[in-house]
């Protein structure tokens, strides 16, 4: 028996397209195949190899042009292919028995909750690579309360299809998210910011920190190293989070017991308003 994962897109996505074959893959005691034919043309950079504990446990699926052809024909019924029906968890991948390709963005820790500590132990995180970033990572352990502040902008932004379907957390989020974290503590402790974006030079004019001490994340050396980023927010006490998947995962792999905030709305797409990957634990506004 085979299970194929299908990878595209970022990082985020490619954990979570991993951790929903890789339970697929343990329920049925199968080997689990990562199918990366979407990262041949350029599009992004598959990265889930970086993982020190997964790292010599991939398998890339080699598919040939006659098989694919076979496929489309219905001729080759040796696995079957499941294509993510909707953006809700999809109980009927429980019912998988035989070999499958899967393709989607799984985005719903339902997928893997099963085995959510073998997650946690794959997705390792290699050594910080510079100076810069093990300093900073020393000094978020150090400090009384941490936050990470994820602002996603990049082709959220820049490109009009992509915010139409995806849409932007707005100041007025992030300032109410940050409040909620800020009562907790009554003002016996000053929170420390970090603050990530992949536009790090617009948070540093534009984001209003209340005044409160902050750090900008921006690492040189990480600018093609997302990883390196993610880890960093994991180290983090709270998390205020924004509508992306690498921003879910900086929370649900944060090993602190801090305030987590996610938008309620995480799709700005009329038809996707009911949809939210955020755990029952997390504070929705």
């Amino acid at each position: 028996m085979k299970i194929i994962s299908k990878i595209y897109g970022g990082l985020g996505n490619q954990m979570f397209q991993y951790a929903c074959g890789k339970t697929v893959a343990y329920r049925r005691h199968a080997r689990l195949y990562l199918d990366t034919s979407w990262f041949d043309s350029g599009n992004r950079t598959f990265m889930l190899d970086v993982f020190p504990n997964i790292h010599y446990s991939l398998h890339r699926e080699k598919k040939s042009i006659f098989n694919r052809l076979l496929r489309r024909i219905g001729l080759y019924k040796e696995i079957s292919y499941v294509n993510e029906p909707h953006y809700s968890y999809w109980s009927e991948i429980e019912q998988i028995k035989s070999s499958v390709i899967l393709s989607g963005y799984w985005q719903n820790e339902k997928y893997f909750f099963d085995i959510s500590s073998v997650i946690r132990k794959i997705f390792l995180f290699p050594k910080f690579e510079c100076l810069e970033a093990k300093n900073l990572s020393k000094k978020i352990k150090e400090a009384p309360c941490s936050i990470n502040i994820h602002v996603r902008r990049g082709d959220y932004v820049e490109n009009h299809e992509t915010n139409s379907f995806h849409g932007t957390c707005s100041p007025d989020y992030y300032k109410k998210a940050l409040q909620i974290i800020i009562d907790k503590y009554d003002r016996k402790i000053t929170p420390e910011l970090y603050l990530f974006s992949d536009d790090p030079e617009w948070v540093k004019n534009n984001f209003n920190t209340c005044g409160l001490p902050f750090v900008v994340v921006n690492i040189k050396e990480h600018e093609d190293k997302p990883y390196h980023d993610m880890h960093l927010m994991t180290l983090c006490q709270h998390h205020i989070v924004a509508n992306s998947s690498f921003s879910w995962w900086g929370a649900w792999l944060s090993s602190g017991n801090g305030i987590v905030v996610a938008p309620k709305c995480w799709f700005a797409e009329d038809s996707m308003k009911d949809y939210n990957p955020s755990l029952s634990s997390w504070i929705t506004i």
